[in-house]
């Protein structure tokens, strides 16, 4: 297990200098944008508001699709890390350094297993820093605006300078997002589900980047990545189901459900894995 874990730490450092950075700084960045971009007022609007116009952290984040670059990272982020697995395999240098590696094939296994899973939580965890960051600056711009604002409620009711610094606004937007509550759940039972579902993911990847025997086989796991991702992110599809199509589904059984189906089906993946690899000679 020692040798496992040097090696999967060479494997993490190789892959966060040769792809993660890059990812992750882009996606960062373009995410950045988007939601300045959205969450900035124009002057002539400063003044006057009415109360439709003024936005939440949640909703700026939604407008902003802000979503859709996260995912697009994550997808290029899985797909870079089956370029890592397979490449130590097809590129002959790597296949060099696994014949002369000290260690079972299970254990080269674990070792990319280990690397590719830190790598999916180092980019979770940017993501969650830089969206309680900007959290910050756009609710200021809002804060400001309040303060100048003059909002007709009616013909009777006018309401001037708006006091709304005392807000618990980043707690409810990681309730309220789609975005938010759906990538990163504040309940631990809504986790369960992310974690067995990325957990899983992350299994079949390294699975089919280490195994290339029969392509059938190697469609079959990215099938099971893509339901990994389903069951990790099934409460985005429902909060749409909620918000647009008024349906009352609840979360918590669904999510102990996808849990456990996905842990169940990892480990099972796990055992089929270190088989396959055991009994074959080439790697």
């Amino acid at each position: 297990m020692k040798n496992a874990l040097k090696l999967s730490n060479y494997l993490f450092c190789w892959f966060f200098h040769k792809y993660e950075r890059y990812i992750l700084g882009l996606s960062v960045a373009i995410a950045t944008i988007l939601v300045f971009s959205i969450g900035s007022l124009k002057d002539k609007n400063v003044y006057k508001h009415f109360a439709t116009e003024f936005r939440t952290f949640d909703l700026v984040l939604d407008y902003s699709g802000v979503g859709i670059i996260f995912f697009l990272g994550l997808i290029t982020l899985f797909a870079s890390i089956f370029i890592q697995a397979n490449g130590f395999y097809t590129n002959g240098k790597g296949m060099y350094s696994i014949f002369t590696l000290p260690m079972k094939r299970g254990e080269v296994f674990f070792a990319f297993f280990l690397s590719a899973a830190a790598a999916v939580f180092l980019y979770f965890v940017v993501w969650l820093i830089v969206m309680v960051v900007l959290y910050f600056p756009i609710t200021g711009i809002y804060e400001k605006a309040a303060a100048k604002a003059v909002l007709y409620i009616s013909e009777e009711v006018t309401l001037r300078n708006l006091d709304t610094s005392i807000t618990n606004g980043l707690f409810l937007a990681f309730h309220r997002s789609i975005f938010l509550s759906g990538c990163f759940p504040v309940s631990w039972i809504q986790a369960l589900s992310l974690c067995g579902g990325m957990f899983l993911s992350i299994i079949a990847i390294v699975f089919a980047g280490l195994y290339n025997e029969h392509i059938f086989v190697r469609v079959g796991l990215f099938v099971v990545v893509l339901g990994g991702f389903c069951a990790a992110f099934y409460r985005i599809w429902v909060n749409i189901k909620i918000q647009f199509f008024y349906s009352l589904k609840t979360f918590m059984p669904q999510s102990l459900y996808f849990f456990v189906i996905s842990v169940l089906l990892g480990m099972v993946l796990i055992f089929v894995a270190l088989h396959t690899l055991k009994r074959r000679k080439d790697i």
